[in-house]
């Protein structure tokens, strides 16, 4: 599952590498547009990563038939999103209703049941760092998702500089201007590393089943 997503993830990875070598005869005003494309790019690898090791790490923690009372607190919190959902979203006439499937359901030995497409947890910010912090705590991984601090910048500036094109508030070549090719490179490297660590700690992680219970 994780090998095959992190052979994936590398392909993607260089493929952006390949398309932007090809861009170095471009004229002045292009090459601009190619450097602010990049972080388009990037942006598409790095949300396809983050969704797939959320979506694999659920079907891995699922194969394990593990069940819900055993659980730690913090996937409880994942995989009774249903419940959870009916609560804030349901009628008041079914509000206790409810309440009971929900306290049922922490305390069955019914076994992990969720789609692995689900989204994954997400705090309003959008892929930006905290939304990472996030989901390592949701699945009780107690380490920084980034290898370096300034990765954390990084991962802001990439998330930024896409938006900005994707909803056009900025034009790519306007973008592209503020970098040199050297930076863009560098930039690569590390959204790069960003997206390995996490299929890396996420790997190791669905690995040991006792990491998954209370």
């Amino acid at each position: 599952m994780f090998p095959a997503l992190k052979t994936e993830v590398e392909a993607r990875f260089d493929a952006i590498n390949l398309f932007f070598g090809a861009t170095r005869n471009l004229t002045e005003n292009h090459a601009a547009i190619a450097k602010g494309l990049m972080f388009v790019q990037m942006y598409a690898v790095y949300e396809f990563t983050v969704n797939s090791v959320v979506s694999a790490a659920i079907d891995s923690i699922k194969s394990y038939n593990h069940k819900m009372k055993d659980m730690s607190p913090s996937l409880m919190a994942l995989f009774l999103d249903p419940e959870l959902n009916s609560l804030r979203d349901g009628q008041r006439r079914n509000e206790w209703n409810n309440r009971l499937k929900l306290f049922e359901r922490v305390f069955s030995r019914e076994t992990l049941n969720l789609s692995s497409g689900t989204r994954p947890p997400n705090d309003g910010s959008h892929y930006r760092y905290t939304h990472l912090v996030l989901i390592f705590q949701v699945f009780g991984i107690r380490r920084l998702p980034v290898r370096r601090r300034n990765h954390i910048q990084r991962i802001t500036e990439v998330v930024d500089h896409r938006n900005s094109i994707a909803h056009g508030n900025e034009r790519a070549e306007d973008i592209g201007r503020r970098y040199t090719k050297s930076e863009i490179q560098t930039a690569i490297r590390q959204m790069k590393s960003v997206c390995m660590l996490l299929l890396t700690v996420f790997d190791e992680y669905c690995a040991d089943p006792s990491r998954h219970c209370r």
